[in-house]
C-alpha cells in the first residue's frame, strides 16, 4: 500500500495507510514500529527509519477513517498557512475549505473556524516575533510586504539614536497622497501609515521631508492646498514652515 504522513494536533507524526491512521509505538536504530491509533485494534506497520514500508499487518477491527484523515490533512494545511502567512485566519479557513472540496461526510465532522481558532492562533503567536522593547529591532520581510508581495514599508530610519520612524504605503497610495489637494491627519483613523516616536517638531519635519523626497522620486509635487489636523502646536508650526501658504 501507499503510505503517507500527517501530524497530530500536538505536532507528532502519524502514518496513514489504506485510509487508516497509525501512531509511532517504538523506534530502533533500523526500524520504526507503528500501531493503529484505535487501542483495541491490533493492526501494525513497520517502516525503516526513512519512512519506507518494511512490513504490514493491515487487519483492522474497525471501519476506515477516511473522513478523519481528511480533517487532519485540512487542519495541517490550515495551520501551516496561518503560521507562514499574515492572512486573517477566517479568510484562510474559507479558502482552504473551497480548495479542499471535502465530501459531505467530512464536512459534517469538520470543526468550524471558531473551534479551530484557539489552537491556530497559538501556533501563529509562537512564530510571531516578540514585541520589541527598544527601537533597535529587525522587521521580518513578510511584515514589509503586502499579500501580493508588493513593497509596503517605504521608510525605516533612525531620527536619533533612540528614535525611529516607519512609513507604510503602496506606490499607488503614495501617488494619491502626494498628489492630493487636501490632506487629513488624525491618529484616530482605523489605518495608520506613519508610526512616529513622538510629537516633536523635529519628528514632523523629518516625516514631511521624507515624503517630499519620495515625491521627487515619483516625479510629483507634494504641495497640498489644505491640511486638516488636531490642534497640536508643534505640528501647526511645522506645517506652516514646510508648506508655505497652505490652509491649515
Amino acid at each position: 500500500p501507499t503510505i503517507s504522513f500527517i501530524n497530530s494536533q500536538k505536532g507528532k507524526q502519524l502514518l496513514v495507510a489504506n485510509e487508516y491512521i497509525f501512531k509511532l509505538n517504538k523506534t530502533t536504530t533500523t526500524t520504526k514500529y507503528w500501531k493503529c491509533v484505535v487501542n483495541s485494534c491490533s493492526a501494525k506497520i513497520h517502516t525503516d527509519v526513512h519512512g519506507h514500508l518494511v512490513k504490514i499487518n493491515d487487519e483492522h477491527s474497525h471501519p476506515s477513517e477516511k473522513e478523519t484523515i481528511e480533517v487532519r490533512e485540512f487542519r495541517e494545511k490550515f495551520k501551516q498557512r496561518a503560521v507562514n502567512e499574515t492572512t486573517p485566519i477566517p479568510r484562510i479557513y474559507d479558502e482552504e475549505c473551497a480548495k479542499a472540496k471535502l465530501s459531505d461526510a467530512t464536512t459534517a465532522i469538520l470543526p468550524s473556524e471558531r473551534e479551530m481558532n484557539s489552537g491556530i492562533n497559538k501556533a501563529r503567536r509562537a512564530m510571531t516575533p516578540t514585541i520589541p522593547t527598544t527601537q533597535l529591532f529587525d522587521i521580518p520581510e513578510p511584515f514589509t510586504k503586502t499579500l501580493h508581495d508588493d513593497d509596503f514599508l517605504i521608510v525605516d530610519k533612525m531620527i536619533t539614536r533612540r528614535q525611529r520612524i516607519l512609513l507604510f504605503a503602496l506606490r499607488e497610495q503614495l501617488k494619491m497622497l502626494l498628489g492630493a489637494d487636501t490632506i487629513l491627519m488624525d491618529e484616530t483613523f482605523f489605518n495608520l501609515s506613519n508610526l512616529l516616536p513622538n510629537r516633536l517638531k523635529n519628528t514632523y519635519h523629518f516625516m514631511f521631508q521624507e515624503l517630499k523626497s519620495i515625491a521627487m522620486q515619483l516625479q510629483l509635487n507634494f504641495t497640498p492646498k489644505s491640511i486638516m489636523s488636531d490642534f497640536e502646536p508643534a505640528l501647526i508650526t511645522v506645517i506652516a514652515a514646510e508648506f508655505v501658504g497652505v490652509t491649515h
